[in-house]
């Protein structure tokens, strides 16, 4: 693999995933096959800060949690409006680590 392509894709996707996350997708692209870095190239990685946003205007409702694949959770959270505001105030400072995670298992499935 290329490193311009490397480079291009740690720059704009830098954020989506913890330091040490980036780091092993970098080491794996390396590696990686030009067809399965355009497969990786093309999938979509939800931003931390959108999630947030979205967490913070509408958490209560259970969509921050739908947006980070916890259908389950965002399903109780929709119900119980937040948690009666708790799990709502709680979100807001767990909800990007959730977001960096699901980004990182998006990316997962192309670097087997």
């Amino acid at each position: 693999m290329e490193q311009s392509k490397i480079d291009w894709f740690v720059s704009n996707n830098s954020g989506k995933l913890t330091e040490d996350k980036m780091q092993l997708v970098t080491e794996k692209m390396k590696t990686m096959s030009d067809d399965k870095f355009a497969l990786l190239q093309t999938t979509s990685l939800t931003s931390p800060v959108v999630v947030w946003v979205v967490s913070f205007f509408f958490g209560y409702l259970g969509l921050d949690r739908f947006m980070v694949g916890s259908i389950g959770a965002g399903v109780v959270k929709l119900l119980t409006f937040g948690g009666f505001g708790l799990w709502w105030f709680i979100d807001l400072f767990l909800i990007g680590g959730a977001a960096r995670k699901r980004n990182f298992d998006k990316l997962a499935v192309f670097m087997m």
